[in-house]
């Protein structure tokens, strides 16, 4: 009966501590994987009693030790193992609910219920195996230190069920209890709030005090809501994790026996090095015993003369054996030591693991890629690029992850379960037990160092990418910094942040070293407790002497499993976050679905129809409304309109970049949808607003179209865009790198070249997106050059801003707001007088900056100077009374004006895409001039001048002249005027009215100038300007309306009546 209660009893010694340690794990992550958190978000109502209840139970446990320690002289190996524990575990547990704000209270609450199940049985028992040996004091005592833990144990409990009833019976009433105000607010601040934006500005006074988050900061930020919100949808962190198995194919090589079975060898290697680790340790005892075992027969050989150890136990010659040489054990030990380098199974793990990594490595990525590169235009317009190539380039955090779970985390756990198990059997539970509470408190100081530390982490990562910015931003930026010079401030800048950063790293590292202090305090005080027990164990003879090196091996040895388990959940986490962002990607699905049976599309003659279309971005407001129209094949149709109205869209949907909402798009009668993506867009040729070249060599660039197209292929096209010659011209010719995008080329030149690739393209449908913003009207001509020969005989969208560039389209399509307002040809529309002729005439005319300061100084020049004016229809048949030219009349004037094809069948060499003059009224709009400069006055006799006629030459646009009237002046003394914006223009001074003016004009002092239009531009030298001051060439100010508004100093339509 006694030894089967003894069993009994150190079986429940060591079962109490181990059950309830599990008890708590497993809660604890169960609960962490199903998410679960406390009931409330308060604190515990009686939480500070509970702890200092278990605080009592913790010292109670401290206080038995030491009772049986000096009460029982030898004492039990199994008790005080057995209570030592449960000071372990019940401490961890009371250290863990001190730092945890809303602790979950189930795993402390069953940790408990097992001690009140468990600790009164061993109790009896003890009393039982060990009451005769101690005396009575000791015996009460023991007794009422149990009955106190007993007694906290219920207490604790019951506190707790009392606290979980009320809370019960109080969910029903809780509507009825929950007060009206929020919590932390009042009746004061409710009503200053109520009609107020009180707290909303004290929320953007927080909000605009907050310093922005750098990029790392957004990053973790978005990737930590990614991963909550998955989190939160799945329930789970075992349904999160298994969110990943996307990736499985990728990591492990499903389809390749060859690799799979290198990845099964890896394992085996990873066993054996675990072997190893026990090994080594064991043999470098067994070669300390060895040399030991020789040198004591070396000295019983020399003084008695034979060797001790040559007879066993009863006395009988013991025969010598190999395995008894110590240069055996050192080869074997060599072996060993080989066996665990780097050039041993190390190297045959590494070796086979090579492909497996590579193999993972490019698959992640390349699947990344591919799918990335097939996803629609609203993923590509939406996602920021360096987010999307982060993700991708983290891919590889998905291998890294899994071989740290397979390869490093699997081998160390059990390495340190076998040090524990093969610890505890060669020294005894005491080493058991050292080597178990040296890792868990190792461990409970990282975490704890680790949780603690997070903030400051993140604020030192935030700092150094503050310092990055800060340098990046003052580099590049130097020509704006140089230009307001600000390079002190920039030095001052970043001597700051390098100062900031330096200040919060300085933080982290004395908290690290501070931890790691603590960490290596811990696993000397283990080692130190270990080799205590092994001396006392080698000198009673219990132990051999080799065991204090193998411990003191096997002990260096635990360093390394135990670092890594302390990094391995920041590690872990870390991953997760920076594959959250390539799982949220991989995840997203392409709106444009190329259906896998789809058939490729067949090009018939280029006919282009849109049907009832309507399109939505975001599905809530409509970019396009019921566009419906028609295109004939080879035709050249136009979209203008305001900007967002919706014409670059149509050219999206036209390409398939976006699909439509409602209706259909048919090209030669095939709806879009239905055909295969890839070969619809190879028979469509688009030059965009804002071309994008890769940083590579022109001749790649434009051979990108047509991978397979020949040199004299590229030079024809580019030949053909008029971009050949310059490009001849560059040091490297065709091999000159264009940069990023294209940043070392021109406007022009950029936009030339992406003409010349896609007419290497040949595309039987062209689409140019702005092909001619921005750009001068000199480069503007050869690009229109290109455009034509590009468009030729081919079915042609424009979208245009510049009307100029349009107007010989076969139809002209003016959108607004997502809706076709008018159609038609350049002549139609301006006849009509809608909403193109109204665009055309504000192109054509702009309001001068300036002008109604321009009007108060025309005023005082009118006073000061007593100039008189004359009317501009009066002038104009003055004018042609002199030269003898017959007078048109309005409407003669104002057609031939409105239809720039007539200069065409007047046979102009005028660039014919140029805006056309086309006022809106019957009054001639007039350029009006002030004084700048004139010199004194002086009396002089006064003669008539008849002058000559003034060319003036319009921005972009034909010249045009004026005759300004006879006048009156001094003999040679000239007077400066300046048009508004103009140059300075001079002409004779005035001193009276001509003879000729009507005697209406005369109240007014203002000279105004007449302008026309002429067939044939007058270039004029600065030579002739200066010997000729009359005849001067200069540009007219455009306004921004068909009409100007009129000056109060100008004539008003009564005086020029009359």
């Amino acid at each position: 009966m006694a030894p089967s209660l003894e069993l009994l009893f150190k079986i429940l010694c060591y079962a109490y501590p181990t059950s309830v340690s599990i008890y708590y794990f497993v809660c604890y992550a169960i609960a962490a994987c199903t998410l679960r958190t406390s009931a409330s978000k308060d604190e515990h109502p009686r939480r500070s009693l509970i702890t200092s209840l278990m605080a009592i139970t913790v010292l109670t446990y401290c206080s038995q030790i030491l009772l049986i320690l000096i009460s029982q002289c030898p004492a039990r190996e199994d008790t005080i193992v057995g209570l030592l524990s449960c000071v372990l575990v019940f401490g961890l547990e009371l250290a863990v609910l001190h730092d945890t704000e809303t602790p979950l209270w189930h795993p402390y609450i069953g940790s408990f219920a097992i001690g009140l199940a468990f600790d009164p049985l061993l109790e009896a028992l003890s009393l039982h195996l060990c009451g005769r040996g101690t005396t009575r004091p000791f015996r009460f005592i023991e007794i009422s230190l149990v009955a106190t833990r007993l007694a906290c144990v219920i207490l604790i409990l019951t506190i707790y069920l009392t606290c979980c009833k009320g809370s019960a019976q109080g969910l029903g009433s809780d509507s009825e209890r929950q007060s009206l105000l929020r919590k932390g607010s009042s009746e004061d601040t409710l009503v200053t709030e109520y009609g107020t934006t009180d707290a909303a500005e004290d929320d953007s006074t927080k909000t605009s005090n907050k310093a922005p988050e750098c990029e790392w900061e957004r990053r973790q930020r978005i990737a930590k809501e990614q991963r909550d919100k998955r989190l939160k949808e799945t329930g789970s962190w075992w349904t999160y994790a298994m969110g990943f198995k996307l990736f499985l194919p990728y990591v492990w090589p499903v389809n390749n026996r060859g690799l799979q079975v290198r990845a099964v060898l890896v394992g085996l290697c990873l066993l054996a090095n675990n072997g190893l680790n026990v090994l080594i340790p064991t043999q470098i005892g067994i070669v300390t015993d060895t040399l030991t075992s020789s040198y004591n027969k070396s000295l019983a050989t020399t003084h008695n003369g034979a060797p001790s150890n040559l007879y066993n136990i009863q006395g009988s010659p013991k025969s010598p054996s190999c395995w008894d040489s110590p240069w055996i054990q050192v080869l074997i030990f060599a072996g060993l030591k080989l066996s665990a380098s780097e050039a041993g199974i190390s190297l045959i793990r590494k070796r086979l693991w090579l492909p497996v990594e590579f193999y993972s490595e490019r698959a992640i990525v390349e699947a990344a890629h591919s799918h990335v590169m097939n996803l629609d235009a609203n993923f590509h317009d939406t996602q920021s690029l360096s987010d999307v190539l982060v993700a991708i380039q983290n891919g590889q955090s998905i291998s890294d992850m899994l071989e740290t779970i397979c390869f490093q985390a699997l081998p160390n756990l059990i390495d340190l379960v076998v040090a524990f198990i093969y610890l505890s059997i060669m020294f005894g539970p005491y080493e058991g037990f050292i080597t178990i509470s040296t890792s868990v408190l190792f461990l409970y100081i990282s975490t704890t160092v680790i949780t603690r530390m997070r903030s400051a982490r993140e604020t030192e990562i935030s700092a150094y990418f503050e310092e990055h910015y800060v340098l990046q931003s003052g580099i590049s930026g130097w020509s704006t910094v140089s230009s307001f010079n600000q390079v002190h401030y920039e030095e001052n800048r970043y001597s700051l942040a390098i100062q900031d950063r330096i200040a919060k790293q300085k933080v982290v590292w004395i908290g690290y070293m501070t931890a790691h202090a603590f960490q290596y305090l811990v696993l000397l005080a283990g080692l130190l407790a270990g080799l205590f027990l092994a001396v006392y164990q080698v000198t009673h003879g219990m132990i051999r002497p080799g065991a204090f090196l193998t411990l003191l091996t096997y002990w260096s040895q635990m360093m390394s499993p135990l670092n890594f388990f302390a990094g391995l959940g920041r590690s872990i986490s870390r991953n997760l976050l920076q594959a959250e962002r390539l799982l949220d990607i991989m995840q997203t699905k392409s709106s444009i679905i190329n259906k896998p049976d789809a058939p490729p599309f067949r090009f018939k003659a280029g006919s282009v129809q849109f049907h009832n279309v309507k399109f939505s971005y975001d599905n809530k407001k409509q970019v396009l409304k019921k566009i419906d129209f028609s295109v004939q094949p080879g035709t050249t149709i136009a979209f203008v309109g305001q900007t967002g109205a919706g014409k670059s869209t149509i050219l999206k949907l036209l390409d398939r970049f976006y699909d439509v909402t409602e209706g259909c798009i048919k090209i030669d009668d095939q709806d879009i949808r239905e055909v295969d993506l890839h070969s619809l867009r190879a028979h469509i040729g688009v030059v965009p607003q804002n071309p994008s070249l890769f940083n590579d060599t022109i001749m790649n660039n434009v051979r990108y179209a047509k991978l397979e197209a020949t040199d004299e292929e590229v030079f024809e096209a580019c030949r053909a865009a008029a971009i050949h010659e310059q490009i001849l011209g560059f040091s490297e010719g065709y091999n000159t790198r264009v940069g990023e995008r294209g940043m070392k080329l021109s406007g022009g030149e950029l936009q030339r070249v992406a003409i010349a690739r896609a007419i290497l393209r040949q595309p039987k449908i062209v689409l140019l997106d702005e092909a001619t913003s921005a750009i001068d009207t000199e480069t503007e001509f050869l690009i229109q050059q290109a455009l034509r020969r590009l468009c030729k005989n081919r079915t042609t969208f424009i979208v245009a801003h510049r009307l100029s560039t349009i107007v010989n389209a076969d139809r002209i399509v003016v959108v607004t707001n997502g809706e076709i307002l008018e159609q038609g040809n350049h002549e139609t529309l301006i006849a009509a007088g809608g909403k193109y002729a109204d665009l055309w005439s504000k192109q054509i005319f702009v309001k001068p900056k300036g002008q109604d300061t321009d009007d108060e100084d025309d005023k005082d020049d009118a006073q000061n100077l007593n100039t008189p004016k004359r009317s501009t229809i009066a002038g104009a048949k003055e004018d042609g009374a002199q030269t003898g030219e017959p007078i048109k009349s309005s409407k003669e004037q104002s057609a031939e004006m409105k239809t720039p094809s007539g200069h065409k069948k007047e046979g102009s060499k005028l660039n014919p895409d140029a805006p056309e003059f086309t006022p809106r009224s019957l009054a001639s709009p007039v350029v009006k001039m002030r004084t700048v400069a004139h010199e004194p006055f002086s009396p002089t006799p006064a003669i008539t001048t008849k002058t000559s006629p003034v060319k003036i030459q319009k921005p972009d646009g034909p010249v045009v002249s004026f005759s300004p009237a006879p006048v009156v002046t001094t003999s040679a003394t000239p007077i400066k005027l300046q048009a508004a914006g103009g140059p300075v223009v001079s002409l004779p001074r005035p001193i009276g009215r001509s003879s000729t003016q009507s005697t209406s004009e005369g109240s007014n002092d203002n000279c105004y100038i007449a302008i026309e239009n002429v067939t044939k531009p007058m270039a004029k030298t600065e030579t002739e300007q200066r010997n000729n001051p009359r005849k001067v060439s200069y540009k007219i100010p455009r306004y921004t309306g068909a009409r100007r508004n009129q000056s109060r100093s100008e004539p008003s339509d009564s005086n020029t009546r009359s």
